[in-house]
Order: structure tokens, then sequence, then C-alpha cells
């Protein structure tokens, strides 16, 4: 970019849904896809910082941010956040970006009813309701993508996470599932863990002391929010993949938005081997360290 030269908007005039938007991944990735030019429909329940981020991306254009407070594990409110976004955008949706998630660590003994029961929601629930929702706005104008948030508990299981890992496993079968359902439809649907650790957000106090002291090297989630802009970007290629958004990141660093066709199949984790379909397979897990995400 020549010097004096205004920022590239790869995404100038599309639509994007982002939930758990307050804090986190969720409010990089908001941050990301405001400033590459999306109107952003910003969704959480934690509504004073959910609304200062609106305005902080907002900036002077009344219509690029509206933020809708909602708990996502009330069916009232994900009908609601669905209504919002259908008369804010006109049934037209360009991406919808699943951020929100909650993690509880407890042993299964230890694990309780409403522990197991938000976590379910939230993370895997939720992400269902709103992607049935917004399906046919998704289909609408030159299509659409789906970026749904995981992580390594999605394809392995870990101690004192059994409800945090089931929600992830569901997460990545929904994923590979829909799109199955939509790959002649122009409709990209993925799923993105961090691939580097981040404090998840909504850990309480008391969580975060349980937590081991060696693995509370938390890093920050803003220099990963460029990798959901290059996911939103896509329209029905490529599709049913997993991708780690520090090596998406790293990728647009070198190549720029968009990314190259040539560049997304090396990023997906891991590569397909040439036999595989859309949902041939479960990918296996990497040895690469564990993944924390933003809980809500």
């Amino acid at each position: 970019m020549t010097p004096g030269a205004e920022p590239a908007r790869p995404l100038a005039g599309a639509r994007v849904v982002v939930t758990g938007a307050a804090r986190g991944l969720g409010a990089a990735a908001a941050r990301a896809l405001a400033a590459a030019g999306a109107r952003c429909v910003l969704v959480d329940v934690l509504e004073d910082d959910l609304r200062r981020l609106a305005r902080e991306i907002a900036g002077g254009e009344s219509d690029a941010a509206r933020a809708v407070r909602a708990d996502l594990t009330d069916r009232a409110d994900l009908r609601r956040v669905v209504e919002t976004t259908d008369r804010v955008f006109g049934g037209d949706l360009t991406a919808f970006v699943h951020c929100a998630g909650v993690l509880h660590p407890e042993p299964v003994p230890e694990t309780t009813d409403e522990e197991w029961d938000r976590t379910l929601a939230v993370n895997l629930t939720a992400a269902f309701f709103l992607l049935r929702g917004f399906a046919r706005a998704l289909e609408n104008g030159s299509g659409g993508s789906v970026v749904l948030t995981s992580s390594r508990a999605g394809v392995e299981g870990f101690p004192r996470e059994a409800a945090y890992c089931a929600s992830k496993f569901g997460v990545e079968g929904l994923s590979q599932a829909f799109a199955a359902e939509v790959r002649a439809r122009r409709v990209s649907v993925n799923t993105i863990t961090p691939g580097a650790r981040i404090k998840p957000t909504g850990m309480t106090t008391e969580e975060e002391a349980r937590v081991p002291p060696e693995e509370r090297a938390w890093g920050s989630a803003d220099r990963l929010g460029p990798a959901f802009v290059a996911l939103a970007l896509l329209r029905g290629a490529p599709t049913g993949r997993r991708f780690r958004a520090d090596r998406v990141a790293a990728a647009i660093s070198r190549h720029g938005l968009p990314l190259p066709e040539d560049t997304w199949e090396g990023l997906a984790d891991p590569p397909r081997p040439p036999s595989a379909g859309i949902g041939a397979t479960l990918p296996a897990a990497r040895g690469d360290g564990r993944i924390c995400l933003p809980a809500r």
C-alpha cells in the first residue's frame, strides 16, 4: 500500500453476524471484519462491553455496527437475534461467525447439570439454531461463509473438559454436515481454532485458579482477527475444513487479502487425502499444544 493510501476494505458492503463479540477472540474478529468494511451485528450477553465495542468499530457510521444483547442459552433470545439480523440486513447475509463459547473445567464427577447444559447450549446448540435461522440468508446474493470457532478439544479429549470436548466435537460434525448440504450453493462452512493459547474470556477468577500455573501463558487474540476476514471472503471453497487462525493470519501477512486459492489447502488442518470428500473423516488431532477458546 502506498503512503497515504486508504487501507484495503475487501469486505466493503458485506453483512456479518459475530457471536461472543464483547471480548476476546470474538471482539478481535469483529474489529478485523469491521476494519475490512463489513457491517456487523454483534451478539453477546455482556451488554456494556458489547455496546462499547459497537461504538468503537462504528466510528461515525451509524449503520456499521448493531449491538444485540442476547443470552445464547435462551431460545427466545436466539430467535430475536435471527429476526433482528433479517431486519437489519434485509435477509441477505454474507457471513456468520460463531465465537461465543463457555468452558467450565471440572472432572466428570464434579461437572454439574447446569455446567453441562450451559456448555452444550452456548457452544453447540446456539451454533445450530443460528445456522438454521441464517441458512436462507447466506444463500442469497453471491453466497456466503460460515465460520464456527472450534478447538483442539473438537478432535481430542482432555481431562476436566468433558462437556467442552463434547460440544466442540459436535461443532466439527455440524460444520462438516452443513458443508455437505450446501456445497453446490456457493456457501463455505469451516471451523477455526486459535492455534495460539488465549485466555477464555469468561473464565472466572475461581476457575482460573484451578488451571495449573504452567497452562496460564495466555496470549492476545487481536493478531488472529485477520484470519476471520480471510474466511469470511470464501464462497463455496474451501468448505468442510478446519483451520488454525495463527497460520491463516501468518499467510495473510505474506500474501495479503484475499488469500490466493492455492494457499488454502496447505493451511487446512490437516490436509485432506486426495480421495477424501467432505465429511469423509474427522480430522486427526495435531500434536502442537492445547488450544483455549474465549468463553462467555
